[in-house]
């Protein structure tokens, strides 16, 4: 004997399956969405040279930075110089403190001048190119700043002030950050990025055959807005964990860590301020959805009590 329900039931299969398949193919779009964020943000901030220089470029503008930046580069440089003339002798070891004092301060007098703002830019670029190399060829395996510039652009203020050319920029202008194991993330992010364009192709597709395939286009929409917003979450949680694990080692030197340290808090800045209008638009694609949903299934409710 046939159920009075098994037609009704019949009807409702294939919605039930188009939903679900909807379902699937939008989550499968959010989890898209999560990693091409924080993809194409690599590829024009990260990657792309003009991209780096510009959002570490700012600095130039930072005068407190760019005189703190002077003295720690120019007193590192000279205490190495200097520092193979100590002689354990009191006086003598003072003289050697002041010189070195002096010398940072002829250096943070240059910090204001044009020139040394293009000496920090011309920085950025050589720093970038060591360690994202523009050929294809392998990355080093931990970060590398290369300052040379701006010791060069101190090294006649130095020379007026000690009388003597030390060479600085010859000596201390190119620095490693042991153990900071960025070479890896910078080969793996650079290939990734390779794929942006494929994957936002697919991030689409998948998007529109979610709203195509399913039956409750409301619903499927808010389950691709909340899952974008969940995936956001899950990838900023690892965004930050990374540049916790790159800023972990910088803490030795001085001169890297305020530079490094600078450099990825404006970087992770840019970052979250894309993933916060990503963010946004998700969680309006979900609310949007969601209200949707609530306000079709109110009217079928209605319309199903009218028939009735």
């Amino acid at each position: 004997m046939t159920s009075p329900a098994s037609p009704r039931a019949r009807r409702r299969a294939p919605t039930v399956l188009r939903t679900g398949l909807g379902t699937v193919l939008a989550l499968a779009a959010a989890g898209l969405v999560a990693v091409l964020v924080p993809l194409h943000w690599a590829e024009d901030t990260v990657v792309s040279q003009e991209g780096f220089t510009r959002t570490a470029g700012v600095l130039a503008e930072d005068a407190q930075f760019q005189e703190d930046l002077a003295r720690a580069a120019v007193r590192r440089a000279v205490g190495t110089v200097l520092g193979e003339r100590s002689s354990g002798i009191g006086f003598l070891d003072r003289i050697v403190a002041d010189t070195a004092r002096k010398a940072g301060d002829a250096a943070a007098g240059l910090s204001a001048q044009p020139a040394y703002q293009q000496a920090w830019r011309d920085a950025l670029v050589r720093t970038h190119a060591a360690n994202v190399p523009q050929d294809g060829g392998t990355p080093p395996e931990d970060l590398v700043l290369d300052v040379q510039p701006l010791l060069r652009a101190a090294d006649a203020a130095l020379q007026d002030a000690l009388g003597r050319d030390l060479g600085l920029a010859e000596r201390e202008g190119r620095l490693t950050v042991p153990g900071s194991g960025t070479g890896r993330m910078i080969e793996t992010g650079t290939r990734l990025t390779d794929l942006t364009v494929p994957l936002t192709a697919a991030a689409v597709v998948l998007g529109v055959l979610a709203l195509l395939v399913a039956r409750h286009r409301f619903a499927v929409l808010g389950v691709l807005g909340l899952g974008s917003l969940a995936g956001l979450g899950l990838v900023w949680a690892a965004a930050q964990e990374v540049v916790r694990r790159i800023s972990g080692p910088l803490g030795a030197d001085p001169l890297v860590w305020l530079v490094s340290d600078r450099v990825l808090e404006l970087l992770t800045h840019s970052l979250a301020e894309r993933m916060l209008a990503a963010a946004w638009a998700a969680g309006i694609t979900g609310a949007v959805g969601v209200a949707g949903a609530v306000v079709v299934s109110s009217v079928s409710r209605r319309r199903r009590r009218t028939t009735a």
